[in-house]
């Protein structure tokens, strides 16, 4: 049993599931419910125009993934031949940005993949402390988060906030995913029956909508926008913040 799981993670992070499209796909997907290939392009097309409705995302744009998995985006601006000014790809998991570099970097050189070892609970309780975002200031027009604030506790979320307003030109944006309720606790890791049952440390950590929007807004941004369980994949709410000019 032991040798099979080892094979498997090797399957996994040696090389891609299949030339799909003539794009490279993981075998095996960290993102819930997009085992098929064709769905798990289409889930990264759909929120790349969702984001490009609040931000043009054109030959001039620097595009920041935090918490970029296995490259999902990079797939989907390949799929919709969006041409980007850079990109930079970053993850705690080292696996997953080797397996990046290694399958997407070739794609285009302004595809960029970078470690950044940041502690975790859940995908890298290995790593000491938080790690700075390797980019200086004023750098990127969009940083992106998919389901990542869904599985940090507050004080993560205002450090990394923090870096965002840093890495962030002015009138830039933040487009994120993430536990959003009313009339709940300010804060709940794993809250019973709630989602899905939650499995390990930070599964869901849930936050109440009020109390999210303040730690947002006491970092220099403006809510844009909010929609409520916009993916009924995930469940997670989109909250799209702007870096408020000259904070």
């Amino acid at each position: 049993m032991i040798r099979k799981i080892k094979n498997k993670l090797r399957t996994h992070f040696g090389k891609p599931m299949n030339e799909y499209k003539g794009l490279n796909l993981p075998l095996f997907r960290n993102n819930h419910d997009l085992s098929d290939n064709q769905k798990y392009l289409d889930s990264a097309v759909e929120q790349i125009k969702h984001v490009n409705e609040h931000f043009k995302l054109d030959e001039n744009a620097v595009f920041f993934d935090f918490g970029c998995g296995q490259g999902r985006l990079v797939n989907g601006f390949e799929y919709a031949k969006i041409n980007l000014g850079n990109y930079y790809g970053v993850d705690t998991n080292p696996d997953s940005i080797s397996w990046c570099q290694k399958w997407l970097g070739g794609y285009n050189d302004k595809y960029k993949f970078i470690h950044v070892p940041a502690y975790n609970a859940r995908y890298n309780n290995k790593a000491k402390g938080r790690g700075k975002l390797p980019l200086g200031e004023g750098q990127a027009d969009v940083v992106f988060l998919n389901s990542v604030f869904s599985h940090m506790l507050t004080d993560d979320v205002e450090f990394y906030l923090e870096e965002f307003y840093r890495i962030l030109k002015n009138k830039g944006i933040v487009y994120m995913t993430a536990f959003v309720e009313e009339n709940v606790p300010d804060m709940e890791e794993n809250p019973p029956n709630y989602v899905r049952k939650s499995v390990g440390a930070l599964h869901h950590v849930r936050y109440e909508k009020n109390f999210f929007f303040q730690l947002v807004k006491k970092r220099g941004f403006n809510i844009d926008n909010f929609y409520y369980q916009q993916f009924t994949r995930s469940q997670q709410s989109i909250i799209v913040a702007r870096k408020i000019e000259g904070k």
